[in-house]
């Protein structure tokens, strides 16, 4: 029988079987650096290449089992280094694996004497915290503007209501008007009071709705997050993540939280939720061939 990988479990096997190259690498690197005697033992040191170098070694860590194999790795590879150097090589590896096991569960790893290396002044280093993102920020509402306004003058709303024939009216940047519903604005009226291409707003009108619609986006994307966060999972979202997540909940609305790439991001497995998010929706794709766009340009933002 033969046996199909896919590009992502090709590139996990790889990762794995160099992965000890690279902390031989690392380690030989800063044992050259810290060699000489003369070095004043606090000097500060710029780790931004061990750091780089241990992200690329656990780059196949994708469960717990895999965290816990690869800290006792590190831990034995490091083990002839200066204290001082083990206790920030330590931090790095913390912050490489957070989410798959918890800061007791990582110290638990470690041995008496390393656990008292990883301490100062009897202080336990704490990881940075992961920034704890709810809000988009300006790229979004531009990117929303330019995707959900005026196909004709792109960034501007849409002034006057229009009717797509999906069920629902549309106007400003996107906003859609169901029957039943109470809008709730004095410059809106409801469903059965709108005559598309007749009843209009302002432009000023169009930003408020525009900033109430990314609220409620904003509102999906994030009791998802905080429903995470209740289990102990906190990915490491960017600004751009976030942007991205709450884009696709703009353009679809609670479903969101059932596609594929948000399973992927609640792994923490990002590269994976990229791919997935260029293959949402990907059956409108032929109809609504600017959804295809829409989503190369949402891909694009989540990095």
């Amino acid at each position: 029988m033969k046996v199909v990988l896919t590009e992502d479990q090709i590139n996990v096997i790889n990762s794995k079987l160099i992965y000890e190259e690279i902390l031989d690498e690392m380690v030989f690197s800063l044992s050259l650096l810290f060699e000489d005697e003369e070095r004043e033992p606090d000097m500060v040191w710029d780790f931004t290449q061990a750091k780089d170098q241990l992200e690329k070694a656990s780059s196949w860590v994708k469960t717990k089992e895999d965290a816990i194999e690869f800290i006792k790795k590190v831990k034995d590879k490091v083990k002839e280094l200066p204290d001082d150097i083990k206790r920030k090589i330590f931090q790095y590896t913390l912050y490489t694996v957070l989410g798959l096991v918890t800061t007791k569960q990582f110290y638990q790893l470690l041995n008496p004497s390393l656990k008292q290396v990883a301490k100062t002044e009897q202080q336990v280093f704490k990881p940075e915290e992961a920034p704890r993102i709810r809000q988009s920020s300006e790229d979004l509402i531009n990117h929303l503007k330019y995707e959900e306004g005026s196909i004709y003058d792109k960034g501007e709303p849409v002034l006057r209501v229009y009717d797509l024939g999906d069920g629902a009216y549309t106007i400003g940047y996107g906003h859609a008007i169901f029957k039943g519903e109470n809008e709730g604005y004095d410059f809106l009226p409801n469903y059965d009071n709108i005559k598309p291409g007749v009843t209009r707003i302002t432009k000023a009108n169009a930003d408020t709705l525009l900033s109430d619609d990314i609220k409620v986006a904003e509102g999906i994307i994030n009791q998802t997050l905080d429903e995470w966060e209740k289990e102990g999972i906190k990915p490491k979202l960017t600004q751009g993540m976030y942007n991205a997540m709450v884009s696709m909940a703009y353009n679809m609305g609670p479903k969101v939280r059932e596609k594929k790439f948000m399973d992927a991001v609640k792994r923490g497995d990002f590269e994976n939720a990229r791919e997935l998010i260029l293959q949402t929706s990907s059956s409108l794709f032929d109809d609504f061939p600017g959804l295809q766009t829409r989503r190369e340009k949402e891909a694009k933002m989540f990095v």
